[in-house]
């Protein structure tokens, strides 16, 4: 309930300044959905080190895979910056195309 009422409060106020910039799916046209908020999310528990890095990789290239930039650097809402300055990932970490993130990474 209390999400609800927050994600209510914020479409009402703010609801245009935070929308994506890109069309609507005839799904949520139908449903009265903007591209605000995902409809459902799904939780994973992470079971490893490499578990952990390999959602890592994910979630900083996701900017790039959904067309926001071009490289994950770009993206400055990204953490990807804070992991190159601790030496995590290397400077140019996905400028030479999309690491290998195995399937099932990101859709749990």
């Amino acid at each position: 309930m209390r999400l609800r009422l927050i994600k209510t409060y914020v479409t009402k106020h703010y609801g245009q300044e935070l929308a994506i910039n890109r069309e609507v799916s005839l799904s949520r046209q139908k449903r009265k959905e903007s591209n605000l908020w995902q409809r459902r999310f799904w939780e994973h528990l992470i079971r490893d080190e490499g578990d952990f890095a390999l959602h890592c990789d994910y979630i900083h290239y996701n900017p790039v895979r959904h067309g926001l930039c071009t490289n994950p650097q770009d993206w400055q809402f990204s953490s990807i910056h804070r992991f190159i300055a601790q030496g995590i990932y290397p400077q140019n970490w996905g400028r030479d195309g999309s690491p290998e993130i195995p399937q099932g990474i990101g859709d749990e």
